[in-house]
C-alpha cells in the first residue's frame, strides 16, 4: 500500500499555525536570557550550561504539562510523541508503561530523579509510571537516544527521567475533575497536597511531603452506543448482534440432547416459549431465530449489556524528601515513595459448559449435565416449564449466571522506593553517591461474583442448583459457599536493591574551555517471584497466569563507567563515554557512546551521536511461567494433516489424503478445527539483544526567541526477543515452519508460542520540535510549540536471514506482550500548542495528532481490494485549557478536552469482543471539561 505523504496529511490547524509563527517572527522580538547555572541533565555525568547540550533531550515543565490538559501519568505517557504507548483500557491491569519508538516497553528506561525503580511485578519487566509521585513532578526529560553508556545497557530506545521538587517551603491544595459531556461514566477525580518547610539558603534543610489520590469512574459501552453500532460494525467486517446470532452460554440456560453419551443436536431452553423471561432473573436474553436443529429454540444474551470501555482505576501516592546541608555545599538526602494503584475491571457473568474451560491446565472442555434426577430438570417438581418432546433425556447446558450478575476482578499494584543519597564537593571533585531500595507487589484476584468450576457442575448435577431460574435459599447458600470472591489466582514481587557513585571535574583547559571527566558505577540486584495459586484451575474464567507454578529468579550487574568531554574549540565539544558491565547470568559487555555539538554560529548548532546498547533478557522472559504444552487459544487446522488454501481460516481445511499419513487412522476432529498443541512460557535459552544507535541533529535559531530543533536517528537491532501469537503464525505458514515440531510419523508435536530471539529490527525517522514565543507591550506574550516524530522505517525480520517487514503505518511492529491493544507505529505523530498569557490569564490550545495507518485486518475479507478492509483515518483532538490566578496564592483552570467531540475511529482490532474503537490512539469518552484549583498558603 502506498502511504499518503505526511505533508499532505497535516492538519490546518498546525500549517495556520505556522504561518501565523512565521509572520509573527517578521516583527521581532527580546531575547530571553540564557541560563547559567551548570547542571546535569538526562544523559551526562559532568554538569553544564543547559544550552550547551548536545544530545536530543526534551524537557516538560510540570505547568507546561497541566497547560496541556493532562492531569494524570497515564495521560503524559500517552501524549509522547516520540513514544507508541497505550492507555490501559478495556480492563488492561498491567498499569501505563511507556513504549518509546515502538521498540517494546522493557527497551525504555524510566528514572526518577536519574535512578531506577522496581519493575512492574508481572508482564515485561518495565516500569509502570503510575507509582510515579505526580503532585511532586517539577520537570521530565526525555532523553531520545540510547544510553547505555551511562544509565545501564537496556536503555536501547531512550530515557524518560522524571524529576521531582527539590525542596518546597509552603503548603499547597489542589483539586481537579474531569467530567465527560455524556453521562454513563468516565469521570475523574484527583486531590493533592504538598507542603514543606525549611530554606536550604538559611536553615540548612529542607522536608517536604506530596500526597496523591486520583480515581476514574468505569465507562461501560452500552453508555456509547456510537462504538457498538450495528451497521458500523458490519462495516468492519464483525458480527453484528441480532436474534439470528450463534447463541452461547445464557441465562436461563440452554440445553442440548444428550442420547447415548452423545450429542443428538437438539437444542432447546424452557422458557423460550415466554420470550426467554424466567422468574427472578434479570432480562439478559432475547429468544433466538435461528431454525436449524442446533440453535433452534434457545436464548441468546445481549453482547451490549456487560462490555467495558474503561475500568475502574485508582492510585494513590506519597512522597517524601528531606535534605540536610552539611560541610561546604554538601547535600545528604532521604527520599521515600509509597503508592499504590488499582483497576477493578468487569466483565460479563461466568458462563460454564461446554464451550468453556473446566480448567486452565489443560483447557479442556466438559458437558454440564443436568438428568431427570434434578428437581430443576423442565417438566420436574421445580416448577420449570416443561418442553415438548423431551422426554427425560440427559441435558448438556450451556449456562451465564446472570443471576450473581457481571464478574469484577482486581488487579492490584503496590510500589515502594526508598533512597538515601549525599552530593557536593571534595578535594576539587563533585561526587554523588546513593544507595536504594525499591519493592513492586502485583496481585490479580476474583473480587465479585465468581464461583468454582467444579462445585457448579457438582451443584446441578446433585440437583441443588437450578440452572434454568432464580436460585431458592440452598441454592443461594451454595454459591455462596464455593464463592472464590476475595482470593487471589496470581500474586507477583520484584525487589531491586542498588548503590551508585559519580565523581566529575575539570582536569585542564582546552582552546574551547576545560576539560571535564566523569567516572562511576553502580551495582544492583533484581529479584523476581511469582504465585499461581490452583485457584485459577478451579475458576478459569478470566484468569492468567500457570496454576500451581511458582516461578523465580534474580540477577546481579555491576557496572563501571568514565565519560569525557573535551571543548576542542568554541565551536566544537566532544564527548565519550564507555561502559562496561557484568552480569551474573550473562557475562560481560561493554558498550561506549561518543557524541558531538558543534555550533558555527550562534544561529546555528549541529549534534550528533553514536552508542551501542546491550539489553539481557528480563527475569519473567527466562525464568517465568515454566514451558507447558498447551492447547492453542483458537481452533485452527493441521496445515500438514488438513490442508487449506486459507489456513488463516479455521475450518477451511480437509483432511489429508496424502498416502504418507494414510495408516495413521487421522480423525478429522483431533486435526480440523480444533485447538491445536502449543508450548507456552518462559524461555531460559533466550540469548542477549544487540544494538546500535545513531543520531544526527541541528539546532536553529533564526531569529529571536524562535528555536527549531530537527534530529535525525536510526537504530538497528539483532537477536530482537518477541513472541509470536497464532493469527501471525497461521497468516504466514511458509514463514514459520519451524515453529512447528513434529513427531517422526508427520502428527505435530506442538507449535512453539514462547519468547524467541528472532531476527533483526531496522527503524528510522526523524524529530521535530519547533518553539516560538512573542511578548507584546499591550497584548500579553504569544506562543507556539509542536513537537513531532516522523518515522521513515520500521523493518524487522522473523528469524536471521528472513526478508524485512516495514510495519510503518500497519499492525506487526514488536510483540509487547504487555499492552491491551496492537501497537502500531505511526508515520507522523506530533502535538502541536498555540497559547497565551496577558496578565493573570493563561490559555492554550493544543491538538494531538497521529496519521493514518492500516487496520488489523486479520480475516481474508479484510485485505485490500476486498470488503471489511479497513484504513484508520488521520486522527485529531484538540484540547482547550484555561488557567487564571486570582491572587498570587489561588490559581483556577478551566477547560475542554476533545474540544469538538471528536468521535474515536472504529477499528478491527478487537471485533470478537465488539470493543471496536482504536484505542492506541482515541478514548471513549467524547467531550470532557475540566475544572482545577490550586491554593497556596
Amino acid at each position: 500500500m502506498n502511504y499518503p505523504r505526511t505533508t499532505a496529511s497535516q492538519p490546518r490547524f498546525l500549517l495556520s499555525s505556522i504561518a501565523v509563527a512565521a509572520m509573527l517572527l517578521a516583527q521581532g522580538a527580546s531575547a530571553q536570557d540564557a541560563a547559567t547555572q551548570r547542571v546535569e541533565v538526562t544523559g551526562s555525568s559532568i554538569k553544564r550550561l543547559a544550552t550547551e547540550n548536545a544530545l536530543p533531550l526534551t524537557t516538560y515543565k510540570a505547568e507546561e504539562l497541566a497547560n496541556q490538559g493532562l492531569t494524570t501519568m497515564t495521560e503524559i505517557a500517552v501524549a509522547l510523541t516520540v513514544a507508541t504507548t497505550n492507555e490501559p483500557v478495556g480492563g488492561g491491569g498491567g498499569g501505563t508503561m511507556i513504549n518509546m519508538r515502538g521498540l517494546n516497553t522493557n527497551r525504555t528506561l524510566v528514572l526518577l530523579n536519574g535512578r531506577r525503580l522496581a519493575n512492574e511485578a508481572l508482564g515485561a519487566s518495565s516500569v509502570n509510571v503510575d507509582v510515579i509521585p505526580m503532585a511532586a513532578i517539577e520537570r521530565v526529560e526525555v532523553l531520545r537516544d540510547g544510553a547505555s553508556a551511562l544509565y545501564g545497557t537496556d536503555a536501547i530506545a531512550g530515557v524518560v527521567n522524571f524529576i521531582t521538587k527539590k525542596a518546597v517551603q509552603d503548603v499547597t491544595l489542589h483539586a481537579s475533575t474531569v467530567q465527560p459531556e455524556k453521562s454513563g461514566g468516565g469521570q475523574q477525580k484527583r486531590v493533592t497536597i504538598v507542603a514543606g518547610k525549611g530554606d536550604m539558603a538559611t536553615d540548612g534543610w529542607n522536608v517536604y511531603t506530596a500526597f496523591s489520590a486520583q480515581r476514574r469512574d468505569s465507562l461501560l459501552q452500552r453508555d456509547r452506543p456510537g462504538i457498538w453500532d450495528p451497521d458500523k460494525l458490519a462495516s468492519l467486517g464483525g458480527t453484528p448482534f441480532t436474534a439470528n446470532t450463534s447463541g452461547g452460554s445464557a441465562s436461563p440456560a440452554n440445553f442440548t440432547i444428550y442420547r447415548n453419551g452423545r450429542p443428538a443436536n437438539i437444542t432447546g431452553n424452557p422458557y423460550f416459549a415466554s420470550g426467554c423471561v424466567a422468574p427472578g432473573l434479570p432480562q439478559t436474553t432475547v429468544p433466538s431465530t435461528r431454525t436449524n436443529a442446533n440453535g433452534a429454540n434457545t436464548c441468546i444474551t445481549d453482547p451490549s449489556i456487560y462490555p467495558e470501555l474503561l475500568p475502574e482505576n485508582q492510585q494513590v501516592t506519597l512522597f517524601t524528601k528531606a535534605a540536610l546541608a552539611h560541610g561546604d555545599g554538601k547535600i545528604f538526602s532521604v527520599e521515600l515513595n509509597l503508592s499504590r494503584s488499582y483497576i477493578d475491571a468487569i466483565s460479563g457473568p461466568q458462563p460454564f459448559g461446554n464451550n468453556t474451560d473446566y480448567d486452565r491446565l489443560t483447557a479442556s472442555r466438559r458437558p454440564l449435565m443436568i438428568t431427570s434426577a434434578s428437581p430443576w430438570y423442565p417438566g420436574g417438581s421445580g416448577g420449570v416449564p416443561a418442553v415438548a418432546g423431551l422426554n427425560g433425556e440427559d441435558l448438556a447446558l450451556t449456562w451465564s449466571l446472570d443471576e450473581l450478575g457481571a464478574v469484577k476482578l482486581h488487579d492490584v499494584q503496590t510500589n515502594h522506593r526508598f533512597v538515601i543519597a549525599d552530593e557536593g564537593q571534595v578535594r576539587g571533585w563533585d561526587y554523588r553517591v546513593g544507595a536504594s531500595y525499591g519493592y513492586s507487589h502485583r496481585e490479580s484476584g476474583f473480587k465479585e461474583n465468581f464461583v468454582r468450576t467444579p462445585g457448579v457442575y457438582a451443584g446441578v448435577a446433585n440437583g441443588i442448583l437450578n440452572p434454568f431460574g432464580a436460585q431458592d435459599a440452598a441454592g443461594r447458600e451454595y454459591l455462596a459457599s464455593i464463592s472464590a470472591d476475595g482470593q487471589n489466582f496470581r500474586e507477583a514481587d520484584v525487589r531491586y536493591y542498588g548503590a551508585d557513585f559519580n565523581l566529575s571535574r575539570t582536569l585542564m583547559d582546552l582552546p574551547g574551555g576545560a576539560l571535564g571527566i566523569a567516572v562511576g558505577g553502580d551495582w544492583h540486584r533484581e529479584t523476581f517471584a511469582e504465585t499461581a495459586t490452583m485457584i485459577g484451575d478451579e475458576v478459569v474464567w478470566r484468569v492468567s497466569g500457570t496454576p500451581g507454578n511458582s516461578p523465580s529468579g534474580q540477577r546481579k550487574v555491576a557496572g563501571l563507567y568514565v565519560e569525557l568531554d573535551a571543548p576542542v574549540t568554541r565551536q566544537l565539544d566532544l564527548n565519550f563515554a564507555l561502559r562496561g558491565d557484568h552480569f551474573s547470568d550473562f557475562g560481560d559487555t561493554y558498550n561506549p557512546k561518543a557524541s558531538f555539538r558543534y555550533q558555527p554560529v550562534k544561529a546555528l548548532m549541529v549534534r550528533g551521536t553514536v552508542s551501542k546498547g546491550f539489553r539481557a533478557p528480563t527475569l519473567p522472559e527466562l525464568y517465568g511461567t515454566p514451558r507447558t504444552l498447551q492447547p492453542s487459544t483458537s481452533s485452527w487446522d493441521d496445515p500438514l494433516l488438513c490442508p487449506s488454501a486459507t489456513p488463516n481460516v479455521a475450518g477451511s481445511g480437509t483432511l489429508t489424503t496424502d498416502p504418507r499419513f494414510a495408516g495413521l487412522g487421522l480423525d478429522a476432529e483431533r486435526v480440523c478445527n480444533t485447538r491445536l498443541t502449543t508450548l507456552v512460557g518462559a524461555n531460559p535459552d533466550l540469548q542477549p539483544e544487540k544494538s546500535k544507535t545513531y543520531t544526527i541533529g541541528f539546532v536553529i535559531e533564526p531569529v529571536k526567541n524562535f528555536v527549531a530543533t530537527i534530529d535525525f536517528w536510526k537504530i538497528d537491532m539483532e537477536k530482537t526477543i518477541a513472541q509470536i501469537n497464532e493469527d501471525s503464525i497461521f497468516d504466514n505458514l511458509d514463514r514459520y515452519q519451524d515453529l512447528f515440531v513434529r513427531n517422526p510419523d508427520g502428527t505435530l508435536q506442538y507449535i512453539t508460542k514462547t519468547r524467541l530471539n528472532m531476527g533483526g529490527l531496522k527503524t528510522q525517522g526523524i524529530d521535530l520540535s519547533l518553539n516560538y514565543s512573542l511578548p507584546t507591550a499591550n497584548w500579553g506574550r504569544f506562543g507556539f510549540s509542536m513537537d513531532g516524530t516522523y518515522t521513515d522505517k520500521y523493518e524487522g525480520q522473523n528469524d536471521e536471514g528472513s526478508p524485512w517487514v516495514d510495519s510503518v503505518g500497519r499492525i506487526g511492529a514488536l510483540a509487547t506482550g504487555s499492552t491491551s491493544a496492537n501497537t502500531y507505529i505511526f508515520k507522523w505523530k506530533h502535538q502541536a500548542r498555540v497559547n497565551w498569557s496577558y496578565g493573570a490569564f493563561f490559555a492554550q490550545l493544543t491538538q494531538q495528532y497521529s496519521s493514518t495507518y492500516e487496520d488489523t485486518n486479520a480475516l481474508p475479507t479484510q485485505q485490500p481490494g476486498q470488503p471489511f478492509y479497513n484504513v484508520i483515518a488521520p486522527y485529531r483532538v484538540y484540547n482547550l485549557a484555561t488557567t487564571y490566578k486570582v491572587t498570587p496564592k489561588f490559581k483556577i483552570g478551566l477547560g475542554v478536552n476533545n474540544l469538538f467531540d471528536h468521535d474515536p475511529p472504529l477499528s478491527n482490532q478487537r471485533l470478537s469482543s465488539r470493543v471496536v474503537f482504536a484505542q492506541n490512539i482515541a478514548k471513549p469518552i467524547g467531550r470532557a471539561f475540566t475544572a482545577r484549583a490550586d491554593y497556596t498558603f
